[in-house]
């Protein structure tokens, strides 16, 4: 069986998201995916595919009046590995812009995140999102 390239995969995940496609982002996901959020608490932690959800849903889009566009600045491919760099926009409910800049690693295989790490100035994300 034949499976998009890791590097599709990845830009297709923030596509998929950028474009309001939460569930077909969320199927670019293994169902045992691991993922990190490098980032001191409360931001940072790891979860599951459920958990990464959980803090989409309830976390950032909760916080958002506009939905949340991702705009990718530059990918870097080597086999199953993906590094993204991607920039956010949006803007919270208190109408203060929200603009982070990102680094995800995604580790793909048979067409699926399985892996992911992603970094992020943590300290923007909780004066913007009251996270």
């Amino acid at each position: 069986m034949s499976h998009p390239s890791p590097r599709d995969v990845a830009t297709g995940f923030f596509e998929d998201v950028s474009a309001g496609r939460v569930a077909e982002a969320w199927d670019r996901l293994a169902p045992d995916v691991i993922y990190d959020v490098i980032a001191p608490a409360p931001v940072g932690r790891r979860v599951d595919r459920d958990g990464l959800g959980a803090m989409y849903a309830d976390g950032v889009m909760a916080a958002l009046a506009e939905p949340l566009r991702l705009e990718i600045k530059g990918v870097t491919a080597e086999g199953e590995r993906v590094a993204v760099e991607v920039e956010s926009h949006s803007v919270n409910k208190r109408g203060m812009i929200y603009n982070n800049r990102y680094h995800f690693l995604f580790v793909i295989r048979e067409g699926k995140i399985v892996e992911g790490r992603e970094y992020l100035d943590s300290a923007h994300l909780i004066d913007i999102l009251d996270v």
